[in-house]
């Protein structure tokens, strides 16, 4: 009994099915390690340079092009952090651009109906209702409008939307990160002065020991698994910490399971062990690190009996793995988003950085802290500013603008990105359909489009040209390399053509991506160094910063300066922000004091290698022949405990409702957990990925930073 796992036959079988009947059936061999596929056996006129613009590896890729249509993708042999290689979401590209199920022209709800309009009477209503809030509120119209900002194709298109909503006078753009990765963001951001990764992934070959907390990459990042592989290969430790077993297990030299929501007290519990034993850098802690005294009490009471009871691993596996980190002389952890995922999650990445800090872990070759999705360059904001100089209100954050839309205080809201990642989704669904202008950006008549008036179809990569950053701060150009079809328009057009009508005297003209990524990339510090010219020819990508074009580019620690960004360059374990480091158990936990009875099992949930966010993925078919639809792992004992059996009809139960499942009994979760996949779309017409989303079953809780999903009680019983 074990969780489903997917091998080079699987992704073989998915990339020959791909492209509609254009690649020729015979067996494909299997690949060494890093080596490019074979140039595919189909008609094409001719290849252009593309990216996918799913996970944040943003493989670079061979685009096959047929009378000017996408016919076959392959990973790009020049791409240095790939080495070629890709997932099958990218490969699903090829049939989501063609698919028969893509909107192609604006549409307009009328009556409850749809009909087809053109994209300049699209932008005409929205200009007129944008107008006619500021002229019904002249003292409050800014946050009566709001964009639900997408995980954006370019740097273009970001910066062309945060100008619209700045040239607007609107504060309130919500980002991906809320329900994605803004409790490890904002907590390196706190303690490291930079919210990014502090090394690359190819310093994983530079460690002694890799640790990948909570980390599941070769389901999520799966390109980087060969990086892992060529880390074992050199003798490189990997311990893998996870309350599952995953696919990235099999790289493991060795697997610790602490109980969901628990990582902080591991961490809290391998503080004190270095500390009483010694086996941490006394003398740089001395000069570089400030708080260390508010760490040792911190951390006192965990000893390895204390740590062993809350996280139910044995103390010598404590002990063993403090022992592991004390002596390892470069180490690098790899933060797995599901971190990010518990109310306490802020407190936890606190500690495994205190970790990192007091074993002078930070900073070197071999040594450094990777998150999920942390490489993001800096400047963005900093470009739009000046752009569009001027005071705007303070910007909410979700929960506050769901109040606002509740009460029918926005006008217009930009749907840019699924309602469907938050939790209780149906309370956000609830709220947007109380806002009169819902402006849907989508591919698809998918759950969102239900609750807009409009819908402006969005274009694919390979569609438009743009910047784009990678995981690595890796900065590349993408030219266009198809025409989008019908009345299909970009997202850096759209939001310029809005700004353009709705604020001309203000929003700065610019005629293509290039233009704007000049004046950007001139305007900004950081960037001016990577020039258009340089990332044209640069297949693998530019590392972000880079003040000037002969300056070297330095892959490893983003710290160049041998010294962290912060104020005095120190390590400040103490904050105010977060008052004292403690562990609690996530809100809504069994575990915890004011648990309800009701729901005695620790819920869990997470991205698996076959789906890719709510929006996309669920209209592959090719990617759904891998899907089993809503199926819920749980541990033999406590399906047992239940009465439920292998395949078994169930319902998930928490205390904003159930959803139906089919139970699949694993040693792979522990005893008294449950795992399920989290993107499924009731809409889709594929089969296997319908079913309702999750998130409807969530509750809405939320830490300092972010919406939470994880670690709250459930219960599991059978159907009928």
């Amino acid at each position: 009994m074990c969780m489903q796992r997917f091998g080079r036959r699987d992704f073989l079988k998915f990339g020959l099915g791909l492209a509609g009947g254009a690649v020729a059936s015979r067996a494909a061999p299997a690949l060494a390690l890093g080596q490019a596929p074979p140039r595919p056996e189909i008609d094409f006129d001719r290849v252009g340079d593309g990216n996918c613009q799913f996970c944040q590896v943003r493989c670079r890729l061979k685009v096959y092009v047929n009378r000017g249509r996408v016919v076959h993708v392959t990973g790009h042999p020049e791409d240095f952090w790939t080495g070629g290689s890709m997932c099958p979401k990218g490969l699903s590209l090829v049939e989501l651009i063609n698919s028969p199920e893509r909107v192609l022209y604006p549409m307009q709800r009328v009556d409850g109906a749809w009909r087809r309009i053109s994209y300049e009477r699209a932008l005409d209503l929205i200009v007129e209702r944008l107008g006619r809030s500021k002229q019904d509120f002249p003292r409050a119209w800014g946050n009566r409008t709001v964009l639900f900002s997408p995980l954006w194709t370019s740097v273009e298109c970001e910066l062309a939307s945060s100008l619209f909503m700045r040239a607007g006078g609107y504060p309130n753009i919500l980002t991906p990160g809320e329900t994605c990765i803004s409790s490890a963001s904002n907590t390196l951001a706190l303690f490291l002065g930079s919210p990014n990764s502090t090394t690359t992934v190819d310093e994983v070959l530079n460690a002694e020991t890799l640790v990948l907390w909570g980390a599941n990459p070769v389901e999520t990042l799966p390109p980087y698994a060969g990086w892992i592989e060529k880390a074992r290969a050199k003798g490189v430790r990997v311990i893998l910490l996870d309350c599952r077993v995953t696919n990235s297990s099999n790289l493991a030299t060795r697997q610790l399971m602490p109980r969901p929501g628990s990582d902080g007290v591991l961490a809290l519990g391998v503080i004190r062990h270095l500390l009483t034993t010694g086996q941490y850098d006394a003398g740089y802690v001395a000069a570089q690190v400030t708080g260390l005294e508010s760490l040792k009490q911190a951390a006192n009471d965990y000893t390895p009996e204390a740590v062993a009871q809350i996280t139910r691993l044995a103390p010598g596996e404590v002990t063993d793995l403090a022992d592991s980190l004390g002596q390892s002389r470069r180490t690098i952890v790899w933060l797995g988003g599901s971190l990010s995922r518990y109310t306490n999650g802020m407190q936890t990445l606190r500690s495994i950085i205190a970790i990192q800090g007091i074993t002078n872990r930070l900073l070197g070759p071999g040594n450094g802290i990777i998150t999920m999705e942390g490489g993001k360059p800096e400047g963005l904001k900093e470009f739009a500013d000046q752009a569009v100089p001027g005071d705007i209100p303070e910007p909410q954050n979700m929960r506050r603008v769901q109040r606002t839309m509740e009460q029918g205080g926005v006008d217009v809201a930009f749907l840019n990105s699924s309602y469907r990642r938050y939790p209780d989704c149906n309370a956000v669904k609830a709220a947007l359909s109380k806002v009169p202008l819902v402006v849907c950006r989508s591919f698809f008549m998918n759950e969102e489009a239900q609750l807009a008036q409009l819908l402006i179809p969005g274009a694919y990569g390979f569609e438009s040209e743009g910047s784009q950053f990678g995981a690595e701060r890796q900065v590349f150009w993408r030219d266009k390399i198809v025409e989008p079809p019908g009345e299909v328009v970009e997202d850096w057009r759209f939001y310029r053509d809005l700004g353009s009508r709705l604020a001309p005297d203000v929003y700065p003209g610019f005629e293509s991506p290039r233009d704007l990524y000049r004046r950007f990339a001139a305007a900004v510090p950081s960037w001016r160094g990577l020039t258009l010219e340089r990332l044209r020819g640069a297949h693998s990508g530019l590392i972000w910063p880079c003040q000037a074009q002969d300056e070297p580019e330095r892959r490893g620690s983003l710290f160049r300066e041998g010294r962290l960004p912060t104020p005095d360059g120190k390590l400040n374990l103490e904050t105010s922000v977060l008052g004292t480091l403690a562990w609690s158990e996530p809100k809504g936990s069994p575990l915890a004091k004011e648990a309800d009875p009701q729901y005695p099992l620790l819920f869990t949930q997470g991205k698996v290698v076959f789906h890719w966010q709510q929006s996309l993925t669920n209209y592959s078919r090719q990617l759904g022949q891998f899907c089993q639809g809503r199926v819920v792992y749980v541990h033999p004992e406590t399906a047992k405990a239940g009465g439920i059996a292998e395949g078994e009809a169930v319902f998930i139960k928490t205390a904003l409702g159930q959803l139906p499942a089919v139970a699949r009994l694993t040693t792979g979760v522990l005893p008294g957990t449950l795992f399920t996949a989290s993107h499924f779309s009731p809409l889709t017409p594929v089969e296997q990925n319908r079913a309702e989303p999750i998130n409807t079953i969530t509750p809405g809780y939320w830490d300092r930073a972010s919406a939470q999903f994880n670690g709250f009680g459930c219960r599991l019983v059978k159907a009928g």
